[in-house]
């Protein structure tokens, strides 16, 4: 018996996915991750503030040099299965076994990161992203498009490369499942330094229909506070099952932007955080809980007067406790685990 034979194929393509390309990019076991503030009750998000207008001009392009390293380590894991034979019942829980182990471990990658202004066309605003990083001797560029709103709202619009779709409708289904994987991804990297990403951005109206005149916002106040809300998703052998659905309110904590001083013409910002919702139940195809029992972001973000980003850092740690149950014919999967992540990311100029 094949372990998770008797899961869906997309299911099983998922999990082959994500095990065998960490297990490629994954280093040795990662150290302790460092000490990090203990969740906060429930709260609700925070009300938008004004934001800061975009000055640079069509045209203008910067390029920067960006690393993240990221750390996962799984503890106090605890795997039983019951129904079946020993026979039976061995695979399967080695299979979930070796497929922590593929996950677990450090990663650093590195990118050229460019940005460019791009023409208006009757919107607020909008500029392009690129992050170009080599991964197994290849280049590899994720681009997202951001278009700016009136009021910090806006769009972020991944631009994937242009690929068949598969005529095969599991393959199809499967295809749409890493690009908008791909687009979370590159949206939650963008939030490291995009000022945008917090609705501190909000453009300079340009001329046209949608577009009735230039936007003013006022200026910056120290300890004016920028928000966005994040979802966390710990990374365990049954977090990419199809057909499973949140029961209730997910797991979310909102990330702060907090604006300090201008500083040698430069605008800083410190990060900080809270938690909205401290734990989460899933239902489906695997039942699970999650409690979030540490999270921390940390770090500091420099702009341009004009809105673009100089320089970044952010360092991010959760410490999610995760216990869960599977059926797979007659056998019953009941699994604890601890995850702990960490992300460091540096942003620094090249011209």
């Amino acid at each position: 018996m094949r372990p998770f034979a008797a899961l869906p194929t997309l299911a099983t393509a998922l999990l082959l996915l994500g095990a065998t390309a960490q297990a490629q990019l994954y280093g040795p076991p990662a150290p302790p991750a460092p000490p990090v503030a203990p969740a906060a009750p429930v709260t609700p998000p925070s009300t938008p503030a004004a934001g800061l207008a975009l000055g640079a001009p069509q045209d203008t392009l910067r390029e920067y040099r960006l690393s993240e390293t990221t750390r996962l380590r799984y503890d106090d894991v605890q795997v039983e299965v019951s129904g079946g034979t020993p026979e039976q019942a061995a695979p399967l829980q080695n299979s979930f076994r070796e497929a922590l182990r593929a996950r677990e471990g450090e990663r650093t990658l590195t990118y050229k990161q460019f940005l460019k202004v791009l023409p208006a066309d009757g919107t607020p605003g909008r500029y392009l992203w690129n992050s170009i990083s080599s991964e197994g001797g290849r280049s590899v560029s994720s681009r997202s498009l951001r278009t700016l709103g009136a009021a910090g709202e806006g769009s972020l619009a991944y631009q994937p490369d242009a690929v068949p779709v598969p005529g095969d409708p599991t393959l199809a289904l499967l295809t749409a499942q890493i690009q908008a994987e791909l687009a979370r991804t590159h949206a939650e990297l963008l939030a490291g330094f995009d000022p945008a990403s917090f609705g501190l951005l909000t453009g300079t109206a340009q001329s046209g229909p949608l577009s009735p005149g230039p936007l003013r916002p006022g200026p910056l106040r120290p300890g004016q506070t920028f928000t966005r809300v994040k979802t966390l998703q710990p990374a365990h052998p049954l977090a990419t099952l199809p057909g499973q659905k949140v029961a209730g309110a997910p797991l979310q904590v909102e990330q702060q932007l907090r604006f300090e001083s201008e500083q040698d013409g430069q605008l800083v910002f410190f990060r900080q955080a809270r938690v909205l919702q401290p734990g989460q139940v899933v239902t489906g195809s695997a039942d699970l809980l999650l409690t979030l029992a540490r999270y921390v972001y940390d770090g500091e973000l420099r702009l341009t007067p004009d809105g673009l980003p100089v320089s970044a850092s952010r360092d991010e740690a959760s410490v999610i406790r995760v216990t869960g149950r599977m059926n797979q014919g007659d056998l019953t999967l009941t699994f604890g685990l601890t995850v702990t992540s960490t992300s460091v990311l540096t942003l620094t100029p090249v011209k």
